[in-house]
């Protein structure tokens, strides 16, 4: 059930969740924190170096029984006949689920962290409209399917983000409406 996932990430990150689906390039995490599930994350599987599944994860799966958190395990269906990052990028454009992406480029030396509304798809790259860390717009980038590292979506983190930002769009094509 519980795993540790060791990363190729330069700060050398690791994730801690529950395997919900594997594919020939790609594996899906049920993200767990604090004995909580908490979104789903895609990363390829050129990023994972190795896994860890001792004392700590068996402990934490007795906690994830005994609190209830093992009922909310949930993978969408449509994730599962997804056999690519671009079908899964793809996926989630048709659904309207703004997701996180987090690249790592120069050799793997350094990464950046997207979170916005998926624009296209291509045959090798995709464009995000994203914003920043302060809430604001920041504009539309094309990210290479290569450099990809994880992609984050209904996780608390994105689905707290993606209303305010959603609300604050809505806001102003409200007051823009209003002076025509």
């Amino acid at each position: 059930m519980s795993l540790r996932f060791k990363t190729t990430h330069p700060d050398g990150d690791a994730y801690d969740g529950i395997v919900v689906g594997i594919k020939r390039r790609f594996i899906v995490l049920q993200a767990e924190n604090d004995f909580e599930l908490d979104g789903l994350m895609v990363f390829p599987k050129r990023v994972i170096k190795g896994y860890r599944d001792g004392g700590f994860e068996r402990c934490c799966n007795k906690i994830l029984r005994d609190n209830g958190q093992i009922n909310r395990l949930r993978s969408p269906w449509w994730l599962a006949l997804c056999n690519s990052i671009p079908q899964v990028l793809e996926e989630l454009k048709h659904r309207d689920i703004w997701p996180a992406v987090e690249i790592v480029f120069d050799d793997g030396k350094d990464s950046a962290f997207y979170l916005g509304s998926i624009e296209s798809i291509e045959k090798d790259s995709f464009e995000l409209f994203c914003y920043s860390a302060d809430g604001e717009w920041e504009g539309l980038y094309e990210l290479d399917y290569d450099e990809i590292f994880r992609i984050e979506f209904n996780s608390k983190y994105c689905n707290y983000w993606n209303a305010f930002m959603k609300a604050k769009d809505e806001e102003l094509t409200f007051h823009a409406e209003q002076l025509h």
